[in-house]
């Protein structure tokens, strides 16, 4: 059982293009193999003092992968900006105002997907055939876009910054708290509204 999953992997590691969904179909196989040598070294505890080390190696593993686990949970609650962007827009956004938005690349890639458009009275655009600065993007009441000082400065006549995103920017370590770790941000999107459009909730 578990050598032809090897193999799988073995094989697919030739293509130039690599993908976690190429191999994925491989991890129950592989889950259940360590599994079974989990149980393994569980029920010959008693047997020998390597039978015990390994023993404890499992319930060490195991402590590790929720800890892991849970730090990648909370590193990738803060990873998808995209979507935040869009949840707030609709929260401080009246939603009988005519409102368009452009979703630029960076905020289509973290985040942002069809079950969030919630206003069917609202227009979403992903179109991609123009960079921000350019004609098309002015004609927007609200633009999603990646916070590059450059592409903001060029719709400074035309809109406003409404609100920023933050997003993850790596992990930092602290040894005088606890944790000693910490999630490190930065602002990855901004929201503008154009200027002469008056939308905001009371």
């Amino acid at each position: 059982m578990l050598f032809p999953s090897i193999g799988f992997i073995f094989l697919y590691s030739f293509l130039p293009h690599k993908e976690l969904r190429f191999i994925i179909y491989t991890f129950p196989i592989l889950n259940v193999v360590a599994a079974m040598g989990c149980s393994y070294l569980t029920i010959k505890y008693h047997k020998s003092f390597f039978y015990k080390l390994g023993f404890f190696a499992v319930i060490a593993h195991l402590v590790v992968n929720t800890c892991y686990t849970g730090l990648l949970l909370y590193v990738s609650h803060h990873n998808y900006p995209g979507g935040v962007a869009m949840q707030k827009l609709h929260e401080v956004v009246l939603p009988t105002t005519a409102v368009s938005v452009h979703i630029d690349v960076a905020s289509a890639q973290t985040g942002v997907s069809r079950f969030l458009e919630l206003n069917q009275n609202w227009r979403y655009d992903k179109r991609e055939d123009f960079k921000p600065g350019e004609v098309g993007s002015f004609e927007y009441t609200h633009n999603l876009m990646e916070m590059d000082p450059n592409y903001v400065s060029q719709h400074q006549k035309t809109h406003r910054i409404m609100f920023n995103i933050s997003g993850f920017s790596g992990i930092g370590f602290n040894f005088s708290q606890i944790p000693p770790l910490y999630i490190k941000t930065e602002t990855k999107l901004v929201v503008l509204e154009k200027i002469d459009t008056l939308t905001r909730k009371r």
